[in-house]
């Protein structure tokens, strides 16, 4: 677990520039002044569900206050919200925090449903708890880059990173951290495409979020490119876009166990089945044709 760095001197420091008293702090928080005072002199240090509302109670950032040297886990995502584990069950609707504890032991992972649940309750996607989930098992999963909504072109401002988010966001998801060159993302869809819209310099300018503001005809070219319909670089609604990264993700899993003859004995009634119910979910989930072209 990567806790957050307390340093009792940069407390005080901030304390000071803020202009508040230990015991307007400690009101603020819920605890006497000479725990306070401890804190500041490194006699005691708090619980890391007490660093949010410290830094609040100073006006501070808390990533400036108090930084972490690594990805969280599940229990810095619970602290980071000012939650001990007895908190989670007001959000699990359990009468114990005994699977919140096994998950944050790598012993059990989380339900769905309370993958859901403590999705909101930590305020993160439920992408960034499942990525914490994975560390608290032991494994070396990078950040997840923040899926951000694409505005409306009028809306849209100079310094807009939310293509360059895409792309992370793709990298992480699909390819496992590794995109192909900005070259070979190019050239893939400029062949897709069909017509010469993509250059290595430009892909890299997109990526990079120096490039923030391109035709449709470049973004679907970049979409093909990454083998995902250009839908994924349009749509305003990031659950659509998450669906699409979804979707490509299993795609990826199922055509390599293809490959290695590994779903060659589905019997072609399950396959039925299977298609039918991945048609009526697609249609649950994108609702009713409003008409015109598709």
């Amino acid at each position: 677990m990567p806790e957050r760095i307390f340093d009792g001197s940069k407390l005080r420091d901030r304390r000071v520039i803020a202009r508040k008293s230990q015991t307007s702090v400690a009101e603020d928080i819920g605890v006497r002044t000479n725990q306070v005072s401890k804190w500041e002199t490194n006699q005691a240090t708090p619980p890391q569900e007490r660093l949010p509302g410290i830094a609040r109670a100073v006006d501070a950032d808390l990533d400036e206050l108090f930084p972490r040297l690594g990805p969280p886990d599940l229990i810095d995502l619970r602290c980071d919200a000012g939650m001990t584990r007895a908190d989670t069950t007001e959000f699990t609707k359990t009468r114990s925090a005994m699977a919140v504890r096994s998950a944050e032991e790598g012993k059990r992972p989380l339900s769905e449903e309370h993958e859901l649940a403590l999705s909101k309750a930590y305020g993160v996607t439920l992408a960034e708890l499942r990525a914490a989930q994975k560390r608290s098992f032991g494994y070396d999963v990078p950040v997840v880059a923040p899926l951000r909504v694409v505005p409306a072109p009028e809306d849209r401002l100079p310094d807009d990173r939310v293509i360059a988010d895409r792309i992370a966001y793709v990298r992480d998801e699909v390819y496992g951290g590794d995109l192909p060159s900005d070259a070979e993302i190019a050239s893939a869809g400029n062949r897709k495409s069909g017509r010469p819209l993509l250059t290595e310099d430009l892909v890299r300018a997109l990526r990079e979020g120096t490039q923030t503001q391109m035709s449709e005809e470049v973004l679907d070219a970049l979409a093909l490119a990454l083998n995902l319909p250009p839908v994924y670089m349009h749509t305003s609604d990031p659950q659509i876009a998450r669906l699409v990264v979804s979707a490509q993700v299993v795609r990826n899993r199922y055509t390599i166990r293809a490959a290695r003859g590994g779903e060659s004995g589905i019997p072609e009634a399950a396959r039925a089945e299977l298609a039918d119910f991945i048609s009526d979910t697609m249609a649950e989930i994108l609702g009713p044709e409003t008409g015109g072209t598709k």
